[in-house]
C-alpha cells in the first residue's frame, strides 16, 4: 500500500523496524500537547509511554501508517476501528474509525499532514469505515485549523471544568 506523493513522502504500513521513531514521535506528540494543553495532558514515565504505545501498536483493530522521507521516518497516524455501541445504547451504529496523528515538528506544514490523512481515511474505508473522528484539545488552534481545512467539523463537546 505504498503511496508516494509528489512531494516525494512516502506513506506505507508501519513495521516493526519502525518502532524506536514511533516512540519518538509519540514522545513528541506528548511534550507538544503537554506544552499546550497542561490541564488535560502531562508527560508520562518515558518506559510507560513506549510500553502503551507497543500495546497500541499491537492492537489488531488498528493499522499504524507512517510518513517517510528519504527513508526517514517524519510522522504517523493511526487508525483504530471503534466498537460499535452496546446494546441499549441511544448512539446510532455507525462503522467508524478514530485517528491519532503526529508529524514531527520541523517537518509540519510540507503537505506530511494532509499525505497522512488521506491515507488514514482509505484505510478506514478500506477497512469497511463510514466515519471517522478524532478528539483533540480545544487549545491546539493550529490542529484545529489543520482538520477544519481538511473538512472535519465539531461534532460533539466535551466541557470540563475545575473542581480544586
Amino acid at each position: 500500500m505504498a503511496d508516494v506523493t509528489p512531494a516525494g513522502i512516502e506513506i506505507r504500513p508501519a513495521t516493526d523496524g519502525d518502532f524506536e521513531a514511533l516512540a519518538e514521535l509519540d514522545w513528541s506528540s506528548a511534550v507538544h500537547h503537554a506544552r499546550i494543553d497542561p490541564e488535560a495532558y502531562q508527560l508520562p514515565d518515558r518506559e510507560a509511554a513506549v510500553a502503551f504505545l507497543k500495546e497500541r501498536f499491537d492492537d489488531p483493530r488498528r493499522e499504524v501508517l507512517v510518513a517517510t522521507v528519504e527513508g526517514a521516518v517524519v510522522g504517523m497516524v493511526d487508525v483504530t476501528l471503534v466498537d460499535d455501541p452496546r446494546p441499549g445504547s441511544i448512539h446510532r451504529s455507525i462503522p467508524t474509525a478514530d485517528l491519532g496523528i503526529s508529524v514531527l515538528e520541523a517537518w509540519r506544514r510540507r503537505g506530511i499532514g494532509r499525505a497522512l490523512m488521506n491515507a488514514a481515511e482509505a484505510s478506514a474505508r478500506r477497512r469497511g469505515a463510514d466515519r471517522m473522528i478524532l478528539d483533540m484539545s480545544a487549545a491546539n488552534e493550529d490542529a484545529l485549523r489543520f482538520y477544519q481545512a481538511l473538512g472535519y467539523q465539531d461534532h460533539e463537546r466535551l466541557l470540563r471544568r475545575s473542581l480544586r
